[in-house]
């Protein structure tokens, strides 16, 4: 679930991270979600995550800075030992990711995801450290359609998928891997979200799913028809019931 909310495609042919104009940071918005387990006809909140954004630069780079943060209720510890923080930054021109950072404690030992988007090489730089291990170092083609976990819940608002679009395959980075998946839409949906028009999709990973314990490989997203195309909500089923992530209204 850490990776789920996070963590929390431009069509097969093109596959590249549409052009947005130069969205305004105060556009894009800081948002909040519930996060609930459910489990037959019991649901728990076990979470809240807070997605949030500001102008900032990157290197030089004008750009926007968006930060995810999930802070777990005492019942959701049974899933992650501590809460998720994760920072990434945009270009402004077209939020073409530059830099995501996941920095995590485990057995009492600081460690971090990390990955800068050489633009100008065609590659991603991945650094991984745990501990006091040796940091180890990976690359992965920058092609448009390879993104962190963050950078996806961003740029699936504004991907322009239609009735006539093919799924897209695309590879998510996660933990210092890249791991394949699928993007297909869904269409519209009017009651998902009461009163708020909606376009639903559908995030299938093939070898791996968002949870830890390889679960979750299918999510359910459904994004506003509004300009902004604001992330309402997502879904997705565990080894064992559901976690559902609505947004706060």
């Amino acid at each position: 679930m850490k990776r789920l909310v996070s963590f929390f495609l431009a069509l097969a042919a093109t596959a590249s991270v549409p052009a947005t104009g130069g969205i305004p940071a105060e556009s894009l918005g800081t948002v909040s979600y519930d996060v609930r387990y459910k489990l037959g006809a019991i649901t728990t909140k076990v979470a809240t995550a807070t997605i949030s954004w500001e102008e900032a630069s990157w290197n030089g780079t004008p750009a926007y800075h968006s930060a995810a943060l999930v802070r777990t209720t005492p019942i959701f510890r049974l899933f992650i030992s501590s809460d998720y923080v994760a920072e990434t930054y945009f270009t402004r021109s077209d939020l073409t990711p530059l830099y995501f950072v996941n920095p995590f404690k485990r057995n009492k030992q600081d460690g971090k995801f990390e990955y800068v988007y050489q633009n100008g090489h065609g590659e991603i730089a991945s650094t991984t450290v745990r501990g006091d291990d040796e940091p180890e170092y990976k690359t992965f083609p920058n092609d448009g359609t390879t993104l962190d976990l963050l950078s996806l819940l961003h740029f699936v608002r504004f991907v322009p998928l239609s009735d006539d679009s093919e799924p897209l395959e695309m590879h998510i980075l996660m933990a210092g891997k890249s791991y394949p998946a699928l993007l297909e839409y869904l269409g519209t949906d009017d009651d998902k979200i009461p009163g708020i028009p909606a376009e639903k999709l559908h995030l299938r990973m093939t070898e791996h799913g968002l949870m830890e314990n390889k679960s979750g490989n299918e999510l359910y997203l459904w994004r506003a028809t509004t300009p902004d195309h604001r992330l309402l909500c997502l879904e997705t089923n565990l080894s064992s019931g559901r976690m559902i992530c609505t947004i706060q209204q």
